[in-house]
């Protein structure tokens, strides 16, 4: 009898390893091509331009300059983001598997010719589509878009960083002030503390922000892209942006809300 209960004892604890085992291959399959980033207690510090304007925020004199600086602590619980942006390839097998059409396609993946992209550019992170079409994609793949709290984490970790890499810029970690985006993962050493990659340049990333001020839709956008304008103070910059600015997104109509330096990168509670 003991023989008996020490054989099913033992039989129980394998079976449970064994579950176990592919509970976690199953998860982890669930995750690919994503990030780790564990929650913590995180100091939120933002710096938005004051040419960008309207902000409620308080305003002073920052490390930028004049800004509005937002800042706060706030408890962030543990998730997986992107490692990269998201690719045309990949929002192709979502438009496959859903049919997806917006309701209004004004620009809609305009760079696309005859339903699909340059054979290229499989790898490049899609653009030409509108906070919508990304929600869209998200849903899809079961995740979100980034609050910007979360974006900026995974970013800048906890020690306050200024760049993915580190607190000095370095052109070869980040596409910046170039012609156009390039694929995705092109510049591994511009990793962030958590290996999340092309968080600064190639294309600004949405996030889940979203804000009406009665007069105005608008989101925002983070880490930068390959785009750098120059020579006005009313220009928004866009391309050379540190963790802790935000780029502001007025929304028009879906002509101008789709643009070829706009992308996005999704979000996963585990």
């Amino acid at each position: 009898m003991k023989c008996l209960f020490k054989w099913l004892t033992n039989s129980l604890i394998i079976i449970a390893f064994t579950l176990f085992f592919i509970s976690s291959v199953q998860a982890q399959k669930k995750v690919e091509d994503m990030v780790f980033v564990k929650g913590s207690r995180f100091q939120y510090v933002q710096q938005n331009r004051w040419r960008e304007g309207l902000e409620l925020n308080n305003y002073e004199e920052g490390s930028i300059g004049d800004a509005y600086v937002e800042e706060y602590w706030i408890e962030l619980k543990d998730y997986y983001i992107d490692k990269t942006e998201v690719t045309n390839m990949q929002f192709k097998k979502f438009m496959e598997a859903t049919g997806y059409q917006p309701k209004d396609n004004q620009n809609f993946l305009k760079h696309w010719k005859d339903g699909t992209f340059p054979q290229v550019e499989a790898n490049f992170p899609v653009v030409y589509v509108d906070y919508w079409d990304a929600k869209a994609f998200a849903e899809w793949a079961g995740k979100a878009l980034p609050s910007e709290a979360e974006w900026q984490y995974a970013a800048q970790g906890t020690d306050g960083r200024l760049f993915p890499w580190g607190d000095q810029w370095d052109s070869a970690n980040a596409n910046v002030g170039t012609n156009g985006a390039k694929a995705v993962g092109s510049y591994p050493k511009g990793a962030s503390p958590f290996g999340a990659l092309d968080m600064s340049g190639n294309v600004a990333e949405m996030t889940a922000s979203f804000h009406d001020d009665g007069m105005h839709w608008f989101s925002y956008l983070r880490g930068g892209s390959w785009f750098q304008s120059y020579y006005s103070l009313w220009y928004a910059e866009n391309g050379l942006l540190t963790n802790n600015q935000r780029l502001k997104f007025w929304w028009l109509n879906p002509g101008f809300n789709r643009s070829a330096t706009v992308g996005f990168r999704c979000v996963k509670k585990p």
